[in-house]
C-alpha cells in the first residue's frame, strides 16, 4: 500500500504543472484552528541555496507535514476518503490561486481562464488549482524521502525551465502556499512559518538548478 501511495504522490508532482502559463512576477474552511499561533507569514526567500546543504532538519520537516496534516488527514480517524481529498485539493486549490492573483493581479492575463465570467467557479481553475495542490501533497510526503523527491523536481524544474520561468515566479506562488496554510489553520507558529519558507526555498532551489 505505501507503494502505491507513492507512487500517486510521484504522478501527482509532475502534474503539478505549477507555473506552466504563470509567467509574471509574481483555507481550507474544515481545517482545525491552533490554540495557539503566530498569524505573521514571512516572505520566501529570493536567495537560491544549493540543495544538499540547504536541506531542511528534521523538525522542519516534521513542522511541514505535521502542519499539512492538519488540513489533508492522511491518518487517523480523521483519515479524508479519495472523494474528501479530491473535493479538498479543489477547494484548497482555488483559495491558493485567489491568494496568488491578490499577491499578483496581473498574473491572471497569463491563464486560459483570464477572460471566464465567474472566475472561481471555473472549471479550468479548479483542475489547475486542484493539480498545484495534489503537487504540493507529493512533495510534503516526499520530504523523508529525497532520493525520489529529488528527481521529480528536477523534471519539474526543466519542464519550468522551457517555458521561461525564475526564481520571482517561484516566490509568488511559495508566498501564496505560506499565506493560505497560515489562513487554514488561523495563523502558524514562528516556527512553522520558518519551516515552510525553508523547506520551499529548498525545493525551488532544486528546480532552478535543474533547470540552468
Amino acid at each position: 500500500m505505501k507503494r502505491r501511495a507513492t507512487q500517486r504522490h510521484k504522478s501527482d508532482a509532475r502534474d503539478m504543472g505549477l507555473f506552466s502559463k504563470f509567467t509574471k512576477k509574481g483555507a481550507s474552511e474544515d481545517a482545525p484552528a491552533k490554540e495557539t499561533t503566530t498569524t505573521t507569514t514571512a516572505p520566501v526567500a529570493t536567495e537560491q541555496p544549493t540543495a544538499p546543504q540547504a536541506a531542511a532538519s528534521a523538525d522542519e520537516i516534521e513542522y511541514v507535514q505535521s502542519t499539512w496534516q492538519l488540513i489533508f488527514p492522511f491518518s487517523g480517524p480523521n483519515k479524508l476518503s479519495a472523494e474528501e481529498l479530491n473535493a479538498k485539493k479543489t477547494a484548497v486549490g482555488v483559495l491558493l490561486f485567489r491568494e496568488i492573483f491578490s499577491l499578483a493581479p496581473e498574473a491572471l492575463q497569463l491563464f486560459s481562464f483570464k477572460n471566464v465570467e465567474d472566475l472561481y467557479e471555473s472549471p479550468m481553475l479548479k483542475a489547475h488549482g486542484k493539480a498545484v495542490v495534489g503537487a504540493v501533497d507529493a512533495a510534503v510526503h516526499l520530504l523523508d524521502d529525497v532520493s525520489k523527491l529529488i528527481p521529480i523536481l528536477e523534471e519539474i524544474g526543466q519542464f519550468h525551465n522551457r517555458k521561461k520561468i525564475v526564481a520571482a515566479h517561484y516566490d509568488v506562488v511559495g508566498q501564496a502556499v505560506v499565506n493560505v496554510i497560515g489562513s487554514a489553520l488561523n495563523g502558524l507558529s514562528e516556527e512553522q512559518t520558518n519551516a515552510w519558507v525553508k523547506v520551499y526555498s529548498t525545493i525551488k532551489s532544486v528546480m532552478l538548478a535543474a533547470g540552468e
